[in-house]
């Protein structure tokens, strides 16, 4: 039924309901009832408002808290519902012990550092380490909200709801991790990169690392996300009656959540706008020659399937091809992962932005549309430091040419 470690508490089940959608819920691992508020929390709070992956993050997180709670000795659900919440040290050791991986070295009563064998646990990045303190962090806020004390009056009740949610923002903010300038810095494939990746990737080249039955999958895999800027999710989505026919010259990406077509527990998802994106002719001529000779005959409408059997391609099988890219890459030492590729694509589009004179407000329309992103986003900021730094560095190089430039003598 369900495979634990021996020494785990808690559990995350996903149910599926026959709408479709996939429902996260942490379990006792003796019970197999629910952790309540944890429940509470996420259908009260979180499940209208976010999307499937962050809820799924947040559930995930908070099974993780509670099994660190139960491994010091603090009954969590006790706790909260008397109006109590954790102090600053056992913030500090659930943290600790986060930032290191859940390692069980780094437990101990409030998660005191073992310095003769923390220092050789790697450490999460700061961005998701901070993430999950943020899970933890709201959580307890609404349980502050949820059971604070009675007080006196109506102001008193305000006074104490805002004194609690204070002190709890206070004790995070004090152990969230700051992350240098570089690592905040999201950067497309060089030139360089981008050779290798599709050398690695070409069907029948000397260095691909793939079967020979998966080669050109994965090389369509590849190219469709370079040339569509697609998210993983929104890859694994394509169904048939999305590619290009007929007058048809673009792939469709729709918002389909919780689609109980889709026999896949993790289901990937579309999490923004649907749009239609333009491919090459070669490309969609080669998707549908893969449909036409090696995908078969399957009981589900989605493109890309999985190596064994006819099912569709998982999550976890588009991650291990990103791993097997990765062990064999070697022009540089990169996180090669499926999100650079979309970064990658921005890069790339930008430069075209630039070389066909199109202006600042018509290229931010244009990559709002094609990446999915709703009108007067700023997720473009995130996606062209790249592009930014080259165009400061020529400003900037121009600026200083102009500056020291020798005045003629007289």
């Amino acid at each position: 039924m369900w495979t634990i470690p021996e020494d785990r508490k808690y559990f995350v089940h996903k149910a599926v309901f026959p709408t479709g959608e996939r429902f996260p819920v942490i379990l006792h691992v003796d019970s197999l009832q629910p952790a309540v508020l944890a429940t509470r929390y996420i259908i009260d709070e979180r499940r209208e408002s976010r999307q499937a992956s962050t809820l799924e993050r947040d559930v995930r997180v908070l099974c993780w808290f509670y099994e660190w709670c139960a491994q010091v000795g603090i009954d969590l659900e006790k706790r909260l519902k008397s109006g109590d919440t954790l102090n600053s040290g056992e913030i500090q050791g659930v943290a600790r012990w986060l930032r290191a991986g859940r390692n069980r070295k780094i437990v101990g009563t409030i998660g005191k550092v073992n310095d003769s064998s923390s220092s050789r646990i790697p450490l999460l990045q700061p961005r998701t380490f901070n993430d999950y303190l943020s899970s933890i962090e709201s959580f307890l806020i609404w349980a502050a909200y949820e059971f604070v004390p009675k007080a006196s009056s109506e102001a008193g009740l305000r006074k104490s709801l805002r004194g609690a949610k204070r002190r709890i923002k206070r004790a995070f903010r004090a152990f969230k991790a700051v992350g240098t300038v570089e690592r905040a810095k999201r950067y497309g494939l060089t030139g360089e990169e981008l050779r290798e990746l599709r050398e690695l990737t070409q069907p029948g080249g000397r260095r691909n690392p793939f079967r020979e039955a998966m080669q050109n999958r994965n090389h369509l895999i590849i190219e469709t996300m370079l040339a569509t800027g697609v998210r993983r999710g929104e890859l694994l989505k394509i169904r048939l009656v999305d590619l290009p026919r007929g007058p048809k010259q673009t792939i469709s990406i729709l918002r389909q959540p919780d689609d109980s077509d889709d026999p896949r527990l993790n289901e990937p998802r579309v999490k923004t706008r649907s749009r239609e994106i333009p491919i090459p002719k070669t490309l969609a001529i080669s998707l549908v020659q893969y449909v036409q000779r090696e995908r078969g005959r399957c009981n589900h409408p989605y493109l890309f399937v999985s190596s064994r059997g006819h099912q569709p391609l998982s999550l976890a099988g588009l991650n291990n091809i990103f791993l097997m890219i990765r062990k064999n890459f070697r022009v540089s030492d990169r996180s090669i992962h499926p999100h650079l590729l979309r970064h990658t694509f921005n890069d790339l589009l930008m430069e075209k932005a630039k070389a066909s004179g199109m202006t600042d407000d018509i290229r931010l329309k244009v990559q709002n549309f094609l990446n999915g992103w709703t009108e007067g986003s700023t997720q473009s900021e995130i996606y062209t430091h790249r592009f930014v730094e080259a165009e400061a560095m020529q400003l900037l190089g121009s600026y200083q040419q102009s500056l020291w430039r020798e005045e003629p003598h007289g």
